[in-house]
């Protein structure tokens, strides 16, 4: 300022030191000015959030949500299976039992004209028992029919017409089972044979039918049911009658 009153000229670089303030305010105004946009592009750029934070708070919820759906489900499926077996147990109390107390295969004619298939014919006789143990329940039988085989050979069908039997009661049916079977295989016609000869006929029985009586004061109509009975000829000769084994809902 002095220089300049009295006419004198600036000392070398003061005008270069002027300049490089003014330059360097300027950058330091620049810097000040710019420095909130660098921020706010910091903010904007920044990467997203790989690890997924916001969805891991709620993870735990879901999982506790599935679970509790799974043990529903698993406790729904234990308490069908449970009253399916109760009522499967009660169901089969009410069941009488059936016993084969006699059978007779010795009327058959076996012919086999040289060829590889035989044909079989006559009879096979049955006494069929049904014990109703019941204390206070009658039961009612629809038509049940009767199939027999021996040594893999069909010997034919008959049928039980429907009945009823009273509680504590026994119950003795006879059938007779008409065989004519033709194209039997020779190897089994033979078997089934030798087995009458030797009295050593194992027959398999199938009743199959329905049955109906009350639970609870609620009628079970018409449930259908099998007995497979396994008769050894040998053994019911000597009196040990074939027990015949229930299976309900036939598939």
């Amino acid at each position: 300022m002095a220089e300049d009153q009295l006419g004198l000229p600036p000392p070398p670089g003061h005008s270069q030191s002027k300049r490089s303030s003014r330059a360097s305010a300027r950058h330091v105004a620049f810097s000040e000015t710019s420095a909130p946009s660098n921020r706010a592009d910091q903010t904007i750029l920044l990467p997203p959030d790989l690890d997924g934070e916001r969805p891991k708070r709620f993870r735990p919820r879901a999982y506790a949500c599935c679970a509790w759906g799974c043990l529903f489900v698993f406790a729904f499926v234990l308490l069908a299976l449970i009253v399916g077996f109760v009522f499967i147990s009660i169901f089969h109390s009410y069941l009488p039992e059936v016993r084969v107390r006699r059978f007779n295969a010795t009327r058959m004619d076996f012919a086999t004209h040289k060829q590889p298939q035989a044909s079989v014919k006559g009879k096979v006789d049955l006494l069929v028992e049904f014990w109703n143990k019941n204390e206070k329940t009658d039961l009612k039988f629809g038509d049940l029919k009767l199939s027999a085989s021996a040594a893999h050979v069909d010997l034919g069908r008959t049928e039980f017409r429907s009945f009823t039997q009273a509680h504590k009661s026994t119950k003795s049916l006879n059938a007779t089972i008409g065989v004519n079977r033709a194209g039997v295989d020779k190897d089994d016609a033979e078997q089934l044979s030798l087995d009458i000869k030797n009295h050593e006929v194992n027959l398999k029985l199938s009743l199959v039918g329905s049955i109906s009586f009350p639970i609870g004061g609620v009628m079970m109509n018409q449930i259908p049911i099998i007995a497979a009975c396994d008769c050894k000829q040998k053994e019911v000769d000597f009196g040990n009658n074939a027990k015949c084994n229930y299976r309900i809902f036939k598939s």
